[in-house]
């Protein structure tokens, strides 16, 4: 599993309400992209609450750990939470909240969704759901901040990092916090020399 972040604040602050996680666990990838409510500091307090309790109980399903996010929230803003767990077969589960987005730059696209809330506060239920990635398939988990008319796919070819960071760039909306986080299945995923997506 090959996989890169990058994130960046509304434009002309210093703080970003934006985070993702990736952590490796015995053969599993899990991979989270936060986005804190609004901007700015009180945003960028539940993202970073977020991500320490991610990490702190990373491992546990997709499911109860949203749960958990939303118990150790309620005392922040609040937050959109997108968890994607990926074992080493491509086998894996997603489970969002709010305005995180999950597209294919290369491959078949998952079919799976974000329910309506907020992680923290009205978040009324959450769903587990099921997605199979195959060899040379990339994901991008990406928040709101990414303009969802973007062409993401001409953002490849590139190592993880530099893809998130051109789509992050070239996409991005300079009103919002922006966030990309990308996940390559198989060895022919996101590789220096590997031909453009969609050509």
């Amino acid at each position: 599993m090959k996989t890169g972040g990058f994130s960046r604040p509304y434009k002309g602050l210093s703080i970003c309400g934006d985070s993702f996680v990736v952590e490796e666990r015995e053969g599993e990838t899990l991979a989270a992209v936060i986005d804190g409510l609004g901007h700015g500091y009180e945003s960028s307090v539940a993202a970073e609450r977020a991500v320490e309790v991610i990490r702190e109980f990373a491992d546990l399903g997709v499911g109860p750990l949203m749960m958990k996010v939303h118990q150790e929230l309620r005392t922040t803003r609040g937050a959109a939470v997108g968890l994607m767990k990926i074992d080493h077969s491509g086998a894996g589960q997603f489970c969002g909240i709010g305005n995180i987005e999950v597209q294919s730059l290369n491959g078949q696209a998952p079919s799976v969704f974000c329910l309506a809330g907020i992680v923290g506060h009205n978040m009324r239920t959450s769903k587990v759901m099921s997605l199979a990635m195959k060899p040379g398939d990339i994901y991008c988990l990406m928040s709101d901040g990414i303009s969802s008319r973007g062409n993401l796919k001409a953002c490849l070819p590139g190592p993880p990092e530099m893809v998130a960071r051109r789509i992050v760039e070239h996409w991005g909306k300079d009103h919002d916090d922006a966030t990309a986080l990308v996940i390559g299945f198989g060895d022919a995923a996101l590789l220096d020399d590997a031909a453009p997506a969609g050509r």
